[in-house]
């Protein structure tokens, strides 16, 4: 049997430095291995949880993901997603659903600079409330 050492998400990305910025103010992360047309960002060198930014047009992107991806998000869990997003406000962000004031299980919902979705929210509000918009 088969089993996985490090699962490694890639988002496409039109500005390395601006979204490792962005998911470093984010996450906390930071950069444990990078080059001209990537970035893996992680707690630290041997976390087997990373986040991986790559230039949206390097020869490295596998051609079935080259383009805009369509269908996912990334689901990002913090302590306190006020703080989170107080974190990236410099950012050029769209916030589509914010939290709701001092609620334990708060979520919102945003769009990196790249305009991936992301959904932030708390361990207790992850599978306790669905978003606040439904899907058009």
């Amino acid at each position: 049997m088969t089993s996985a050492n490090i699962v490694c998400t890639y988002l496409l990305s039109r500005d390395l430095d601006v979204s490792r910025r962005f998911y470093t103010a984010l996450c906390g992360y930071q950069a444990v291995e990078q080059g001209e047309w990537f970035v893996v960002l992680a707690r630290g060198p041997e976390s087997q949880t990373q986040l991986g930014l790559i230039d949206w047009v390097s020869q490295f992107v596998p051609r079935a993901a080259r383009g805009e991806a369509q269908g996912g998000f990334l689901e990002i869990v913090v302590d306190d997603v006020a703080a989170a997003l107080d974190a990236v406000a410099g950012f050029s962000v769209e916030i589509t659903e914010a939290p709701e004031p001092d609620d334990p299980t708060a979520r919102a919902v945003l769009r990196d600079p790249d305009g991936h979705v992301i959904a932030l929210t708390t361990i207790r509000g992850r599978f306790s409330q669905p978003p606040q918009k439904s899907a058009a």
